[in-house]
């Protein structure tokens, strides 16, 4: 291939130097819990009468900062002496948490103080029947009436409005009321809701309006992520920043439980800091930090149960598969003893009779000498026919365990504060020989080591093993294989497909038995530290040097399978090593300056260096004399030696810079600029900016709104940005050579001879003239809170344009195999509206409950694919045929074939419908009594693949989410609901269990409901049509394999109970003993006839098309909380 230089990167050779070394860590988390106490006579948890309702006031406490250097006594000095009533007291959160730092002031005065590191406080009073107004960050102020009590116990709530929260932005953070951009944070308490072996994306399902996420339930499986819909044909992952680590390659290996928060940025006035990589949003990942001032605590969440696959498939019985052969060949016109008629198992009689032995096939009780029999070459596997019928979903799930375990130990001194973690995560499949297990260490430490210099790092080691056969094979081949055939032949060995008439499936569960060695494994290693200077108490600049390094080992074993009817008596291994490097260097200026009070300016200038590059290797061989582990390596292969590998690099430079201005905090301004340098595009468009304008206005801090009373806060949002995606191939631009074992080998004599050199051929021509696709988005956004902050919403209208999209160019056939390029000439659109609504408890009530619901609809529009208007790209091929296609006026990836008016009836309706796909002499040799009645689009008397049109949409009209909170005393209570709503789902798995593609077997309504004269006469219920044996012309995509694919789901309920002080105080002085039950997948609601409504391939070309999956589970967990 050709080397490609690249003159951007100056600091290539510096940056390597410094990762010369190697990093290690070791870490020993060994921890015994001994819990065995009984508590009786448990009485309600003690604390202060309050004596009148509490009151919520924004304004106290917000400019207090959470670090506490020492308790600071402040009080009106003119009235020292007046003060003759000493009160004491500690302020905690409600999971009891001390709370250094938070501010108690006695009312009507300026006498106060703040709570030390333990969150203890002392103040003297004025008056012994006073008021305490107490104060902090991100929580509810509360006031408590003293009554002449001495001693307090106050427990605050989280803020309900939140205006005083932090939100992490690109590269900084800032407070919730001053953003102007569409941002949207999911925290730490809904991540852990859900107990899922993937990656920690999935997670976020359902709890962000605008964001998209299909599951993969497999265990270890990654979550595909769409922001705001799909605005490319290319790649249209989102950017993840973890901890300040750009990465491409997602979150897997990240544990859940050690995110703190994941903020989503969906609009370019919030991403545009990200430039080129940001048009399809961006995700940060903030993992949880220590508290400076905060005592060591310490943490441990253990969870366990059991998982069980929820969905099934109603297929035939052996009887039932022999009736439907029967009816089909009466369907086909034959009769006993005509050619065709009768089956290799059940005989050619009247009826199907069902044999004692499948192999040698259809013999009866006497017919088969068992003392011949061979599980080899040759196969002589005598086998006994299942009569009852081999229920093959059945035996290839199981009831599976899943536990997970996760320590940490958080704190800090006035000078520092730390983070340490361990997470051991074991989710076995529902799948047999299925599995993940992941482990985990994180430690995150920020150090000041003078009033003005700060060193920190962050790191983070996982590593993951997914076990077995986690494709969906074994599935399909369950819904097909023979329900004849039993697990075991009468030796114990596999039985199978071997035994004639019964199809060509695999036996699913030897699948599962002989991949249960398989494994993928990945070691991830995530890493950053940083240097940062307060120069002046304005200005402080920072630099951070950040790694992703991800290296995937994987081993695949195929074992020779005898009973199978393809086989070939072999054994073979292939072995792959993939392995990721990336570095990012980033400098970053911030200068903060409040004038006058009124004017506040924040500004952000920063330049970063990203270089990625990508290793491959695999090897295999076959012939192996035996599969013990031990002995099946490699060198013992004796046939079939194969190798290959390859490199892929890329590196990107950028400048980049942020204007924040309010006035009074009510006109909020903000402008962004990136500008980025790609060593994907050839020189002379290697550079691009993208800029970003948006502003706010808070309305609600007027004085004309002063007298609306019911309005709590109000605030305007506009925005607009373009971002760039260079995500499009990392040489597109350039033309490039590859030598290959079957295009590169020349004949140099030029005698006809066999003789060949190896060398170079033309591999791909390069387009030198492409760009940046470039993402264009408007948004226009409504922030407002009522009811004394306990109802706030956000409703965001947006509008996301792609142009200059890459489209692959068109060669003429007489090319040969050399690909071209592509150009940039594509266009496409997506508007929408995102609406997040929350409602809260008052926080005096008894019963404490939050209710959260999201929902977003978009709507997506090619508009352009390249100079043709009426170009259509297909989607992928399965089975010979495709499903999906893109063309403008059209969302991407449509459903596309004929369209299905029902049944032909009766010979009448033949002779009046347009034939299909007539033969020179005029012949129809399809349409007849009982098969689907295809419609004649283009109306030229003719049905032929003209008439295929557009069938459906997979994009839905609505996604939506709803979390509901219950907290009573002691108790909890958490339901998730989560679903979508509009969207079509082309059920290509149908094809297999309801039409003659494979001799297997079959739905029951195959037999039970398809079209016969006699059911159509009788008005019986019809849903398929007539059962042939020849029914291709039927397989052929349409309407018919469409289905709504809308669900509503239950995805978590969680019930749980926290010990009271007495019985902590008796635990040992715990500060949190918090036990609870969880399920997960509780129900879904569907009219979706497939496994599961939610499906996912991966690759935009084929959205929504159900080729088979990993069903989700139902999880029922107990676990226990317990912080010291």
């Amino acid at each position: 291939m050709k080397k490609i230089s690249n003159p951007l990167w100056v600091l290539d050779n510096c940056c390597y130097q410094i990762f010369g070394w190697k990093l290690a860590l070791l870490l020993s988390l060994t921890t015994l819990f001994v819990i065995d106490a009984t508590a009786s006579g448990l009485s309600e948890e003690i604390s202060a009468p309050t004596g009148k309702e509490s009151k919520f006031d924004p304004i106290i406490g917000t400019a207090m900062e959470k670090s506490v250097e020492k308790n600071t006594f402040y009080s009106d000095k003119t009235k020292k002496d007046t003060y003759q009533f000493n009160v004491t007291g500690t302020v905690t959160d409600t999971n009891g948490q001390p709370l250094p730092g938070a501010n108690i002031v006695e009312k009507g005065t300026t006498n106060g103080v703040q709570t030390d590191f333990d969150g203890n406080f002392s103040l003297s009073l004025a008056d012994e029947n006073g008021t305490l107004v107490v104060s902090y960050i991100g929580f509810a102020a509360k006031e408590i009436p003293v009554d002449g009590q001495s001693t307090f116990t106050i427990a605050l709530e989280e803020s309900a409005a939140g205006l005083d929260e932090v939100i992490v932005v690109g590269y900084g953070s800032q407070s919730k009321e001053s953003l102007t951009g569409s941002v949207a944070t999911v925290d730490e308490e809904e991540l852990n809701a859900v107990p899922t072996g993937g990656d920690a994306a999935s997670r976020m399902q359902g709890r962000v309006a605008g964001v998209t996420i299909t599951t993969n339930s497999a265990p270890g499986g990654n979550a595909v992520v769409r922001v705001r819909g799909v605005g490319s044909i290319n790649n249209n992952d989102p950017l993840y920043v973890i901890d300040g680590v750009p990465t491409t390659t997602g979150l897997s290996g990240v544990n859940p439980n050690d995110i703190e928060s994941m903020t989503v940025l969906k609009d370019a006035a919030s991403s545009a800091i990200y430039g080129s990589r940001a048009a399809n949003g961006v995700i940060l990942v903030t993992t949880k930090r220590g508290s400076k001032g905060r005592k060591p605590s310490l943490s441990l969440s253990v969870r366990s149960g059991v998982q069980r696959a929820n969905n099934n498939i109603n297929l035939l019985n052996t009887e039932e598969v022999g009736l439907l052969k029967w009816q089909k060949f009466t369907n086909d016109g034959l009769e006993v003893g005509d050619p065709g008629w009768g089956d290799l198992q059940y005989g050619n009689g009247a009826t199907p009779q069902i044999p004692d032995y499948i192999f040698p096939n259809g013999r009866m009780e006497g017919e088969v000498d068992e003392s011949l029999y061979n599980f080899g070459d040759p196969y002589y596997g005598i086998t006994r026919a299942n009569k009852q019928g081999t229920d093959w979903l059945d035996e290839i799930f199981t009831v599976a365990p899943i536990q997970e375990y996760n320590l940490s130990v958080s704190g800090g001194t006035e000078d520092m504060n730390y983070a340490i973690s361990g997470g051991y995560l074991n989710q076995e499949g529902i799948l047999n020989h299925t599995g993940f297990d992941r482990y985990s260490l994180r430690a995150n430490t920020d150090i000041n080591i003078t009033d003005w210099f700060k060193v920190g790092q962050s790191l983070s080691l996982t590593r993951s093993n997914r076990k077995g056969n986690l494709s969906t094979s074994a599935i399909e081949y369950a819904l097909r294989t023979h329900p004849i055939i039993p697990v075991y032949d009468i030796r114990g060995n596999f039985a199978g497909t071997q035994s004639k008439g019964t199809g060509n499936a695999q036996n699913p569960v030897a699948i599962l038995y002989r991949d249960k060695d398989d494994f993928s494994r990945q070691l991830r290693i995530l890493a950053n530290v940083y240097l940062q200077f307060n120069l002046t108490d304005d200005l402080s600049f920072k630099t951070m040097l950040g790694v992703d390094s991800n290296n995937r080992k994987a081993e695949d074993r195929t074992l020779a399978n005898p009973e199978f009817t393809q086989t070939n008596f072999n054994n073979s291994l292939e072995l792959s090593h993939n392995e990721g490097f990336q570095y990012n260097f980033t400098n970053t200026l911030n200068y903060s300056k409040t004038i006058r009070e009124d004017h506040s300016l924040d500004v952000l200038l920063g330049m970063e260096q990203i270089k990625n590059r990508l290793e491959y290797f695999a090897a295999g061989r076959s012939s192996f004399a035996f599969t013990d582990l031990d002995y099946m390596i490699l060198n013992a292969g004796t046939e079939n030696q194969t190798n290959e590998g390859f490199f892929d690099e890329w590196a990107l430079f950028s400048f980049f810079g942020r204007v924040n201005y309010n006035y009074k905090g009510k006109y909020l301004f903000e402008a962004v600029a990136r500008r980025d340098g790609s060593s994907r595009f050839n020189e002379e468009n290697r550079w691009g900016v993208f800029p970003a304008f948006s502003a706010g206005w808070r309305v609600s801090d007027e004085k004309f709104m002063a007298d609306v009373d019911w309005l709590n806060s109000l605030k305007l949002r506009v925005g607009w940005g373009q971002n760039g995606n260079d995500n499009v191939g990392n040489y597109n631009a350039y033309s490039t050579y590859r030598a290959d074992g079957f295009e590169s080998y020349y004949n140099l004599s030029g005698s006809g001879s066999t003789s060949t050199q190896a060398g170079f051929h033309a591999y791909k021509l390069g387009n030198p003239d492409s760009r940046w696709e470039t993402n264009t988005t408007t948004n226009i956004g409504v922030d407002f809170s009522i009811l004394d902050y306990r109802f706030d919403a956000s409703v965001d209208v947006y509008t996301r344009k792609t142009t200059d999209m890459l489209y692959p160019d068109v060669k003429p056939d007489t090319w040969g195999a050399l690909e071209l390029s592509s150009v940039n000439v594509g266009e496409m659109r997506n508007s929408g509206i995102d609406l997040i609504m929350n409602y809260r408890s008052d926080i005096d009530s008894p019963l404490q409950y939050t209710i959260s619901a999201n929902l977003s609809h978009y709507k997506n529009e090619v508009i352009r694919l390249n100079d043709n208007p009426d170009e259509i790209r297909f989607g992928n091929s399965l089975l010979n045929d495709t499903y999906t296609a893109t063309t403008p006026g059209r969302p991407i990836s449509s459903f596309f074939g004929y369209i299905v008016d029902g049944y032909f009836n009766t010979q009448e309706e033949v002779d009046s419908h347009a034939p299909y796909n007539p033969d020179v002499s005029g012949v129809d040799a399809y349409s007849r009594p009982g098969v689907f009645k295809y419609r004649d689009v283009n109306g030229d008397g003719v049905i032929d693949p003209d008439d295929r049109t557009f069938i459906g949409s997979p994009h839905p009209d609505l996604s939506y989410g709803l979390n509901m909170n219950f907290k009573y005393k002691n108790w909890d209570m958490t339901m998730f609901f989560q679903g979508v709503l509009g969207n079509d789902l082309v059920n290509f798995s149908s094809r297999t269990v309801l039409f003659n593609r494979f001799d297997g077997n079959y739905l029951k309504k195959r037999l039970y409901e398809s079209w016969t004269p006699e059911r159509y006469q009788n008005g019986d219920r019809i849903t398929v049509p007539i059962s042939l044996n020849d029914d291709s012309v039927m397989q052929r995509p349409s309407t018919f394999f469409v289905e709504d694919g809308s669900y509503f789901r239950m995805k978590n309920f969680e019930l749980g109970y926290s010990f009271s002080e007495k019985v902590l105080e008796k635990l040992g002085g715990l500060n949190r003993f918090r036990i609870y039950l969880q399920t997960t997948n509780l129900f879904t609601i569907t009219n979706y006839s497939g496994i599961d409504p939610e499906t996912s391939s991966g690759d935009d070309r084929q959205i929504g098309v159900d080729s088979g999956l990993y069903p989700p589970s139902q999880i029922f967990m107990m676990g226990i909380n317990i912080n010291l």
